[in-house]
């Protein structure tokens, strides 16, 4: 690939290319296997086409998630980043969750992991109902609630007695 055909300024593309190379299935060619002789060419494959991968994903995969017009709930992996690599904000009338932490070594050499996940906030949930939770093993809950409707003090009088005229 050129160099003069990557976009340095684009973030996503960055992260595209990075997770295409750290993540795509390890090849290992051990040695041509001799296969039958079709006409006059000889065809030679691998005889083994995949090795173990080791290490896993840049994270942020969704485990669970259910949405209603009046509330949210999503567990995202986020197993591989600290609890201070995390960020949940809400941004406008979306769920923001970033992930990002620095370079640090692993079982292949060095790798930075960095994700951007945004979420529609639903219609009836104000922005401050929105809650997350990290557990003990990397699982971060997002939940949102819209409130209940509140019942007020006049209209908690007023059924009883409206209950009795209609008598």
């Amino acid at each position: 690939m050129s160099t003069s055909s990557y976009n340095r300024t684009s973030s996503y593309n960055r992260t595209y290319e990075k997770r295409v190379i750290e993540e795509s299935p390890r090849v290992v060619m051990s040695g041509p296997m001799r296969l039958p002789q079709m006409g006059a060419a000889q065809i030679q494959a691998p005889s083994t086409l995949c090795a173990p991968v080791f290490g896993s994903t840049a994270g942020g995969s969704i485990s669970s998630q259910q949405v209603s017009e009046d509330s949210f709930f999503a567990t995202i992996d986020v197993s591989q980043f600290k609890p201070d690599d995390l960020k949940v904000a809400v941004i406008g009338q979306f769920i923001v969750v970033e992930a990002k932490h620095p370079e640090r070594e692993d079982e292949l050499g060095f790798i930075e992991r960095h994700f951007t996940r945004k979420f529609r906030l639903p219609r009836n949930v104000p922005p401050e109902a929105v809650t997350s939770n990290l557990t003990a093993d990397g699982q971060l809950t997002v939940t949102a609630v819209a409130p209940k409707p509140k019942v007020s003090f006049v209209s908690l009088l007023l059924h009883p007695i409206l209950r009795l005229i209609r008598m």
